[in-house]
């Protein structure tokens, strides 16, 4: 099965030369409020359409953090390979890139301190830019506003459980690839802003069913803490199907959605059936 997988996944990744299937690239309006006045910029993001009118499906992909000076702002992710895919499937994909990020204009505010207060501004600060995005959305009429799923990876990850957890009524699912806010040692300095402390919060009365993608050698995570995030996700009340995977010992298992689509991509089309998305 899994070659069977990597087969597939391969034959949809071996074309890099159909540059042209990179997707749209799209610009949103935000407003931000000022002390003494409010002002409108514009969030980059990148749009994976279907060929027609719609009404389609569609994904939202949440970014990653830059860490702590390892990723340049400047960088635009674009995962053409899941856009291709998604298109294939006949489901759009949106890729916003948050405030100062990419080519997005505003400041980029989203800080590596585990305190309370830090964790709580940068959550709320990265939510804004899914504010705008939410209501660009909103405004299409070629999505199919009752099959939107939103996923994201790391930082992006648990920003799209916390945001759902938030605005259940405006998505069918939650896709989490290798989520957490920060890196693991929050869990003793901020038990409360952890991620163990954040995903126990966003599992109360939530109906969403969530599926949470990671793999063994993350280096921001153990593999105790990571079973301890769907643990206690699930203890809390939260729906969701937990896969860990062993992607081999010299592997980085933080690069799990980027680099290893093979291992992952038959559970998300299985997940997205589920859903009604294929």
């Amino acid at each position: 099965m899994i070659i069977r997988a990597t087969i597939i996944f391969i034959a949809l990744l071996s074309s890099a030369a159909q540059a042209n299937e990179q997707g749209e690239n799209i610009s949103l309006t935000m407003t931000e409020s000022g002390l003494l006045w409010d002002k409108q910029i514009q969030l980059q993001a990148t749009l994976y359409k279907p060929d027609g009118k719609g009404p389609f499906p569609l994904v939202i992909f949440n970014h990653g953090s830059t860490g702590p000076g390892q990723i340049p702002a400047s960088l635009t992710i674009n995962p053409w390979q899941f856009g291709r895919y998604l298109k294939q499937q006949n489901i759009a994909l949106l890729v916003p890139m948050r405030r100062g990020r990419g080519g997005s204009q505003g400041s980029y505010k989203e800080s590596y301190n585990c305190s309370v207060n830090s964790v709580e501004a940068g959550i709320n600060y990265a939510s804004q830019s899914l504010d705008a995005t939410m209501h660009y959305v909103q405004q299409q009429t070629w999505i199919d506003q009752d099959q939107i799923v939103i996923a994201g990876h790391s930082r992006g990850g648990l920003l799209s459980v916390l945001y759902a957890a938030k605005h259940p009524q405006w998505f069918k699912g939650v896709l989490n690839f290798s989520g957490g806010w920060m890196a693991e040692q929050c869990q003793i300095t901020s038990p409360t802003a952890s991620n163990l402390g954040l995903f126990t919060k966003a599992a109360h009365n939530n109906p969403l069913p969530h599926l949470f993608l990671y793999a063994h050698n993350d280096p921001y995570y153990s593999d105790a803490t990571i079973t301890s995030y769907v643990q206690s996700f699930k203890q809390a009340g939260g729906q969701v199907d937990f896969q860990f995977y062993s992607l081999g010992s010299s592997a980085d298992g933080h690069a799990l959605f980027h680099e290893y689509g093979e291992f992952w991509i038959n559970d998300v089309k299985r997940y997205l059936q589920q859903l009604g998305l294929i």
